[in-house]
């Protein structure tokens, strides 16, 4: 068994990594996203592709004579680091900072008491909910590792202020969909009091700000009955629900990656035995490219750079109050 280090700082080597390196396109990443994408730069196949070459040029003449087909290149993953900034949300490609947008109204439902006596009814209102937070998040254009993504997406502001269940930082695991679902409870009992020949509508009210898809609400008591002091109107606060809101944002974030790549060749034939090990730093492997940067990478002091796109979709519940007007009853 041999092993085969390869770095900055000698030009044999860096000679050597970029004579070996494929001339072809390193990233076709169709077959294996089975999404199509174009922007989607495998890490897997270009570590191979020069895993393979380096095998082949820097093999022995036992190693010679063992046939391609059983060899096997496994990929150590360990010493690679992964570092991402901050995302940049967008609407339409314009930062949310700078975009202001109506609020909408939205009746989710509504419930109706009846009091058809000559003195206040009092009715009990008691319900429990659950809702399910979602997040979807779609990576457009980045980088893989085969199927794999591990990336660390932080949260936005909102969503996190909304107390929906999840946490600062969401982790995208794969490439095409990924999906993280949480379950928020919610229960209220309260009372509902009717004056005198009046009839109570309970009505479920929301104010959506598309800005930021923060969510408002009002709770409203209007009085409209045939005993004068029925003729008033206040706020109350004590009656809570839920609901689901949507929120659909493009982002990109910033990443960097740096260390080192090891590949372990085996043979399959002989019980899976060691043949060699190569290993260099992912900035040398990266720079062997001669098109890398129209591959969407920058490479300073050993550090690679690149920039991840996609969308994120969030569904969650969050804090309701019901809109109660009553007026009264008809006369038949």
């Amino acid at each position: 068994m041999r092993e085969t280090k390869f770095s900055g700082g000698s030009d044999r080597n860096e000679k050597l990594i970029s004579d070996v390196m494929p001339a072809t396109d390193p990233l076709n990443t169709t077959n294996l996203s089975g999404t199509g994408s174009k922007e989607l730069v495998d890490l897997e196949v270009i570590v191979l592709n020069w895993a393979k070459q380096i095998f082949d040029v820097t093999k022995t003449k036992a190693e010679a004579k063992i046939n391609k087909k059983f060899l096997q290149y496994n990929i150590n993953w360990s010493h690679l680091f992964n570092e991402s900034l901050e995302p940049i949300y967008t609407i339409g490609d314009v930062d949310v900072r700078n975009v202001r947008q109506s609020k909408d109204e939205q009746s989710l439902f509504k419930s109706t008491f009846t009091n058809t006596t000559e003195r206040e009814q009092e009715y009990s209102f008691k319900t429990e909910r659950s809702t399910r937070s979602a997040a979807t998040v779609i990576i457009e254009k980045g980088v893989c590792r085969g199927v794999e993504m591990a990336l660390k997406l932080k949260t936005p502001g909102e969503v996190v202020e909304a107390n929906a269940g999840f946490s600062t930082e969401l982790m995208v695991m794969n490439i095409g969909e990924n999906r993280i679902e949480e379950e928020l409870v919610w229960g209220v009992d309260s009372t509902v009091r009717v004056p005198p020949l009046c009839e109570t509508v309970a009505e479920l009210i929301i104010l959506e700000d598309h800005q930021t898809r923060l969510v408002f609400f009002v709770l409203q008591l209007s009085l409209n009955c045939l005993h004068p002091i029925c003729n008033v109107l206040f706020v109350s606060t004590n009656k809570t629900y839920s609901t689901k809101l949507y929120f659909y944002r493009k982002f990109s974030i910033e990443s960097h990656m740096s260390g080192r790549i090891i590949v372990t060749v085996t043979n399959i034939k002989d019980n899976n035995s060691l043949v060699t090990i190569i290993e260099g730093k992912v900035a040398d492997i990266i720079r062997g490219i001669t098109n890398y940067s129209s591959l969407g990478f920058t490479i300073q002091n050993d550090v690679v750079s690149y920039t991840m796109k996609g969308t994120c979709k969030f569904k969650y519940g969050v804090e309701q109050k019901v809109k109660i007007t009553e007026h009264p009853v008809r006369k038949y």
